[in-house]
């Protein structure tokens, strides 16, 4: 028999809420806190979470480079968990990172304003 999950710390949902809406310095900087004291897989997690709010900020300053590289650090870090953890669909959530990302590269020397505009991922968590 397993243990059910725990939930996340309260200030997980404060980053979730700063990442849904956009303002994914401010979630890293929240998450970052919850990382350090993460143990094992929750680690695993956070950090990945948090790569992938790096990566949408760096994007948002039109830092290609450091976005895709922050994303393909964060897909090796969620490659290590389960397909749904804490509540994450993880599958689904890598898979909206990767479709918001394709066609970019690295080298591309404009990002248009028709790509800046483009719709960013949003974490949904699964209901219990």
């Amino acid at each position: 028999m397993t243990m059910p999950e725990k939930r996340h710390p309260p200030e997980f949902y404060v980053g979730l809420e700063l990442f849904n809406r956009g303002f994914y310095f401010e979630c890293h900087d929240v998450w970052e806190e919850i990382w350090g004291e993460a143990k094992g897989k929750n680690k695993i997690f956070y950090q990945a979470l948090i790569m992938s709010a790096v990566s949408l900020y760096h994007f948002g300053n039109e830092n290609l480079e450091g976005a895709l590289s922050c994303l393909q650090k964060a897909t090796r870090q969620f490659s290590q968990l389960p397909e749904i953890f804490l509540s994450l669909d993880v599958a689904s959530f890598v898979k909206q990172m990767r479709q918001f990302f394709e066609g970019m590269a690295v080298g591309q020397t404009k990002i248009t304003e028709e790509l800046l505009a483009k719709p960013r991922p949003r974490i949904v968590l699964e209901e219990s």
